[in-house]
């Protein structure tokens, strides 16, 4: 397997230096090149992660992503991070799967009002709740973490707020995410309701208005 990109110069700075992402100055990446990767397969589904405690309330949560490295796929886990310019709002590594190709993004601090260079944007799709089977849970589910959301990344954007998911044996945060809208509908948050029973997962949806 190999990695091509615009130059090798992007490369070594997606690949070879990642701290560079989350460099405190107040320098700023303003486009981060895609970067693709010659593979048969996408990388793994995302991993649930259980955010310590927030440091102090200008920090922001860098979620965990997938890299290649070395001829394989490697988690890196998220992280708390303070930005390097008040105002200055994170956007997540991506990978996206196009025309055949498996194509990489590295996360980057977005300055306020920053000028980009004009390239397409990638479609953000619809949220859709992942399908699971019915759960009902002793135990209470702990309070919502407080989430970030920083500035929608476009106009008519949707907030997913997060929640806390069972793994069987006990509760995990799934961190928030912007969805592109539904028209004609509006989103209803996961959430868990007390019965007789016990707590009874409720999973989210699209409600028609």
């Amino acid at each position: 397997m190999r990695t091509t990109s615009r130059n090798s110069v992007v490369v070594a700075a997606l690949f070879l230096a990642p701290a560079l992402a989350f460099a405190q100055s107040a320098s700023f990446q303003v486009e981060v090149p895609e970067v693709q990767i010659q593979a048969q397969t996408p990388p793994p589904a995302m991993r649930v992660e259980v955010q310590p405690a927030r440091p102090s309330a200008s920090h922001v949560w860098v979620a965990g992503h997938w890299r290649w490295e070395h001829g394989a796929y490697v988690w890196h886990g998220g992280h708390w991070s303070r930005p390097p310019a008040p105002g200055s709002v994170w956007v997540p590594a991506e990978w996206v799967q196009r025309g055949g190709g498996v194509y990489f993004k590295d996360g980057h601090w977005r300055a306020p009002q920053a000028v980009v260079v004009a390239q397409p944007a990638p479609a953000v799709a619809v949220y859709e709740a992942p399908v699971g089977a019915d759960v009902t849970v002793q135990a209470a589910p702990p309070p919502p973490l407080v989430e970030v959301q920083g500035a929608p990344p476009f106009a008519g954007a949707v907030w997913i707020s997060g929640y806390h998911s069972w793994n069987g044996n006990r509760y995990v945060w799934v961190g928030g995410s912007w969805s592109a809208p539904r028209p004609g509908y509006a989103w209803v948050p996961h959430h868990w309701k007390s019965s007789p029973g016990g707590w009874k997962w409720v999973p989210g949806h699209w409600r028609h208005v």
